[in-house]
């Protein structure tokens, strides 16, 4: 098993308490697999990096901000936790991997947990010490790889072309008939793709089966 679970998080209760509210960069921590190292400590920022610089240093949670770099892609931090900021990450993430950590108008967090009862652990961490953490998605990456081996790549780019398109919109932007041009095969056909596609989606999202699985 492997599931990969998305929380969110207001920006202001991280590093960014201090910023302008005006304020559009974005932070993303570089990606990482957690260890009984510092967690979380090399960074990067787009955007206003001074706003950024000054809102972090003013943290309670952050002992102290070095800036390694600056280029067109943003300006490279090393973060040091404190003490306390420490005590509270390393045993949250002591099961999880970090798969995303960046922040714009609010924090995102997509963490990788083996096993389910490692997620729950985790979150009975958080209920203690940051209850404003949400859950936003939980997804589960094993199930989701037996999905894409029941989409055929046509089927695959039928969807793709139409989720770019705006056929799932609402209202929709494109028509069967829009689709079928781009594709250049019949209505009927994108028709029958997009219904064998999600049906399998749809399956997985209820936790079910199809009557050909």
């Amino acid at each position: 098993m492997s599931l990969v679970a998305e929380f969110s998080l207001p920006r202001t209760d991280l590093l960014l308490g201090r910023v302008p509210t005006d304020w559009t960069g974005r932070v993303e921590f570089e990606r990482v697999v957690s260890a009984p190292s510092t967690p979380l400590s090399l960074l990067r920022v787009s955007g206003d990096a001074e706003a950024f610089a000054a809102s972090a240093r003013a943290d309670a949670a952050v002992e102290s901000l070095v800036e390694l770099d600056d280029s067109p892609a943003g300006t490279r931090y090393r973060l040091s936790w404190s003490a306390a900021a420490e005590s509270v990450l390393r045993p949250l993430l002591r099961e999880a991997t970090v798969v995303e950590a960046a922040a714009g108008q609010r924090w995102r967090f997509r963490l990788r947990f083996a096993e389910f009862d490692d997620l729950t652990a985790f979150r009975r961490r958080v209920d203690d010490t940051c209850t404003s953490l949400e859950l936003r998605r939980l997804r589960d990456e094993s199930r989701a790889e037996e999905t894409k081996t029941r989409i055929t790549e046509v089927q695959r780019r039928t969807l793709t072309v139409a989720v770019r398109e705006g056929y799932f919109e609402v209202p929709r932007s494109a028509t069967l008939s829009d689709l079928a041009a781009e594709l250049d095969v019949s209505k009927q056909a994108v028709s029958e793709r997009l219904r064998r596609a999600l049906s399998p989606l749809a399956a997985d999202a209820v936790g079910g089966t199809t009557r050909h699985s």
